[in-house]
């Protein structure tokens, strides 16, 4: 039971009660009860009946809306101020919850006793509809604007997984590019080289990606003409590839219609400007080789000397040089020529390797490629092995940073 002098004071405070008589505040005091509450208990549910006018003592507690992440908070009320109180005049069910913020003393006072009270004083009925009224808007206002904000962070979340939605399509699309430009990369590599009874073939190719720019071919142009050829593109991605693979269609269709390896850079380098823009540069050497003479007529577009072993062990660089194709509008390569003789080796490759570097950044370099074509020559397949094997030892557990290709021709002994 409510201190009943204390009670009747605190409902003079209540605006809507304000103008009834002594008599009636301590009429209704007496008809009222204290009642305590924990923080965070529930004093009623949205959606409850209850006609009850509850008057905060001590506290403060909380009028939400909604339930879980839709719940909305239309305002907290603290000692002095009072809630419930439209239940008395509809005699609805509860339109928000009430829940206790803090641990909260409250005044409850039964929505008929004062509901009669009112009904003895119409003035003060009609003043308490007017602010009943104004509240009620209040809380529409307060409800709308956190509608407005829950829909606002409803659009923010919803613009975030159409973004992730988006980076996921992307990534799909990038991986499927990457896979196609792979599957185009290794059918442009040969399966298997031409093995002939005084020359030995053997490539391999590594990029440093999915993708790289790096290519080897031999070319059969006759019985015993073939064409050698490594390129390295500028780039990577798809894009690379197909010019990789446009650049290699070129040489092969130019290089079987004659046997010229100057005319064959040259007409390569014009188609591939009538196709595109010189903004991917290919440098390339590209000879033939007479199976049966040994001799090597060749051209170097702008890419790494080639090196040439000897029965001895000497590692001598291969002489010309000349500009890129699809660097420029003009190209500038000189043809020349030379002959292998038993047990020399001719060996082409990209500077991806000799550029890899070991963890302190220091470059494998040309001085230690020529330190492994130095050693015993067994075979074209055994020397690409050991000049990989060295490339890697050398780098370590650095990452690849290049990509990488060889080329070799070997005259047996």
């Amino acid at each position: 039971m409510a201190d009943t002098k204390a009670t009747a004071t605190l409902l003079r405070t209540v605006p809507f009660l304000r103008g009834l008589s002594g008599a009636d505040y301590a009429a209704l005091a007496r008809r009222s009860r204290e009642r305590a509450f924990k923080a965070g208990k529930m004093i009623f549910r949205e959606g409850s009946q209850g006609t009850t006018l509850w008057i905060i003592k001590d506290g403060e507690v909380d009028i939400v809306k909604g339930r879980g992440r839709d719940e909305v908070t239309l305002v907290t009320r603290r000692a002095g101020e009072f809630f419930g109180e439209m239940g008395i005049i509809e005699g609805t069910k509860r339109s928000a919850t009430t829940r206790a913020h803090t641990d909260v003393t409250l005044i409850e006072v039964p929505g008929d006793v004062v509901m009669k009270t009112l009904l003895k004083h119409p003035p003060v009925l009609l003043e308490t509809t007017r602010r009943l009224s104004s509240n009620l808007r209040q809380a529409d206002t307060k409800m709308i604007q956190g509608l407005k904000k829950k829909n606002a962070e409803l659009q923010r979340a919803y613009k975030a997984l159409q973004q992730a939605q988006d980076e996921i399509v992307e990534k799909k699309r990038l991986e499927r590019e990457l896979e196609l430009a792979r599957e185009l990369q290794d059918s442009l590599l040969p399966r298997e080289l031409p093995s002939l009874p005084g020359l030995q073939f053997a490539g391999r190719s590594r990029p440093a990606e999915a993708v790289g720019g790096d290519f080897y071919d031999v070319i059969p142009i006759r019985s015993n003409l073939f064409g050698l050829l490594i390129a390295s593109i500028a780039g990577q991605g798809l894009f690379s590839a197909i010019f990789m693979a446009l650049t290699r269609a070129l040489v092969v269709s130019e290089g079987q219609r004659q046997e010229h390896p100057h005319l064959v850079a040259s007409n390569v380098h014009r188609l591939l400007l009538q196709l595109a823009k010189p903004t991917m540069p290919v440098s390339m050497f590209y000879g033939v080789i007479d199976a049966r003479e040994g001799t090597v007529t060749y051209v170097n577009a702008g890419h790494t000397a080639p090196l040439v072993r000897s029965a001895d062990g000497s590692v001598a660089a291969l002489a010309g040089a000349g500009t890129q194709l699809a660097a420029s509008l003009r190209v500038q390569v000189d043809e020349r020529s030379t002959t292998l003789q038993a047990g020399q080796t001719l060996v082409l490759y990209t500077d991806g390797l000799t550029r890899t570097e070991n963890p302190a950044g220091e470059p494998f370099g040309v001085n230690r490629l020529k330190a492994v074509l130095a050693s015993e020559v067994r075979s074209a397949g055994t020397l690409v092995d050991s000049v990989f094997a060295a490339v890697d030892a050398h780098r370590g557990e650095a990452a690849q940073r290049y990509d990488q290709a060889i080329l070799v021709a070997h005259v047996k002994d």
